[in-house]
């Protein structure tokens, strides 16, 4: 596999957007959650009950500010 970032098969370069760090929900589950700017980044494995044949749901939700409080503060 190519190192520069490209893949032609995907036309064109890949960018990291943001960092994610794993967490473990008080129930056990395993997910991960980052910041991208201003928006909270989580991905959240699929719900036993949940429709479909995806594996992982995307959330985005406004982030506070650093400081405000909070584990990113």
């Amino acid at each position: 596999m190519r190192d520069d970032g490209q893949n032609p098969n995907r036309g064109g370069a890949m960018l990291p957007a943001c960092k994610l760090y794993a967490r473990t929900s008080g129930k056990g589950t395993s997910y991960l959650m980052g910041r991208l700017g201003g928006l909270r980044v989580l991905v959240l494995p699929k719900r036993e009950a949940e429709a479909g044949d995806h594996t992982h749901t995307l959330l985005l939700a406004e982030a506070p500010q650093r400081g405000e409080g909070g584990r990113d503060a």
